[in-house]
């Protein structure tokens, strides 16, 4: 059974990142964004909408684990209150 969910997710990630390629590859205008105190280099659109969704991703994930951490911190705390009433 977990050899099938480790082929299943695989496959799930092959897709989406052929997925992406094709995005990217059909989104080949050129860009150059323009951020405050640099001007980032000049590549496609869909590299760079790419990029930026991956990092959206990455941060999402990052603030999503620090509070699940603190979740699990005062869970910890509730329940050695609670065995020592």
């Amino acid at each position: 059974m977990r050899a099938i969910q480790l082929f299943l997710k695989a496959i799930l990630i092959l897709a989406i990142a052929f997925v992406g390629a094709l995005f990217a590859f059909h989104n080949n205008q050129l860009l150059t964004v323009d951020f405050i105190y640099f001007t980032g280099p000049n590549i496609s659109l869909g590299l760079w909408l790419m990029a930026f969704l991956m990092l959206g991703a990455l941060l999402g994930i990052a603030v999503s684990s620090l509070m699940l951490g603190s979740y699990k911190r005062k869970l910890g705390r509730a329940n050695r209150e609670t065995k020592n009433l």
